[in-house]
């Protein structure tokens, strides 16, 4: 995974301090290849075991693992941060939001793991039908990955009012699959439905941008997306734009799976 997707999903749960260190980074990473921990420490008006610490947080051994890993994205110039450019430049402004959107989504797609797909797609099968639940943005989302199981010829049924999703989740059998697609992974109606969906025995799917998070700790398998965390957060429509690529994909793996075993 890259760096800078790493540091966006892991953002949300780092400490005030190493917060700060991940804001000066991705202010201008370009930059960071060139300094010492003391000066990364200063200039983010932190400390030097800050630093490190903000390193191991993203699974890095140190300051020097940290910086090795960031070369490859300095290199390609891989910041997509201020897509409007000041002076109206929409040739460049196109530019940027392609390269943005791609790297999203190839990020998203070349981090699953197979055997996590593999599973999701089998439960499906097996399943007497998909709950799909998803508020806010996530809601539209939900809707269109139902009518696409459904064209599969796979019972589904979409959830994205709070109370449709409270109550549905009090009625899952433990044949069903649950989909829970939050791209904060903390979306509290969510979670709940995740927790009672397990509770009742079904199996239970999420669907985030984060890990780890409260959507990665609760259900049976996370799929993540690698959406660079944009200006609207989770109002853009990036993040959907991952979310359904990797439901695309999923949907993929059910059709094939169909045609060998009709």
């Amino acid at each position: 995974m890259k760096v800078l997707t790493r540091i966006s999903n892991h953002y949300r749960n780092l400490s005030p301090s190493e917060k700060r260190v991940a804001d000066y980074v991705l202010q201008d990473y370009s930059q960071i290849l060139m300094m010492p921990l003391q000066t990364i420490a200063q200039r983010s008006h932190t400390s030097e075991a800050t630093v490190i610490r903000f390193c191991r947080a993203l699974g890095f051994t140190g300051y020097q693992d940290f910086k090795s890993a960031l070369i490859p994205e300095v290199l390609r110039s891989a910041s997509q941060s201020d897509l409007v450019e000041p002076q109206g430049d929409f040739e460049r402004t196109v530019k940027k939001l392609r390269s943005s959107l791609q790297e999203g989504i190839q990020g998203t797609l070349e981090n699953l793991r197979m055997e996590d797909l593999q599973a999701v797609v089998e439960a499906m099968h097996r399943a007497h039908c998909v709950i799909i639940v998803g508020l806010a943005g996530s809601a539209g989302v939900a809707k269109v990955f139902s009518g696409t199981l459904m064209s599969l010829g796979i019972a589904a049924s979409v959830y994205s009012d709070r109370v449709e999703i409270e109550r549905r989740s009090l009625l899952v059998h433990p044949s069903d699959v649950l989909f829970a697609i939050s791209h904060s992974g903390d979306t509290e109606e969510v979670c709940v439905a995740i927790e009672r969906a397990r509770s009742g025995g079904a199996y239970t799917v999420g669907i985030t941008n984060f890990s780890p998070s409260r959507v990665s700790s609760l259900a049976d398998i996370t799929l993540l997306t690698t959406t660079r965390e944009p200006m609207l957060g989770s109002y853009s429509c990036s993040p959907r734009i991952g979310q359904l690529a990797l439901l695309e994909l999923l949907s993929n793996m059910i059709m094939a799976a169909k045609t060998d075993n009709p």
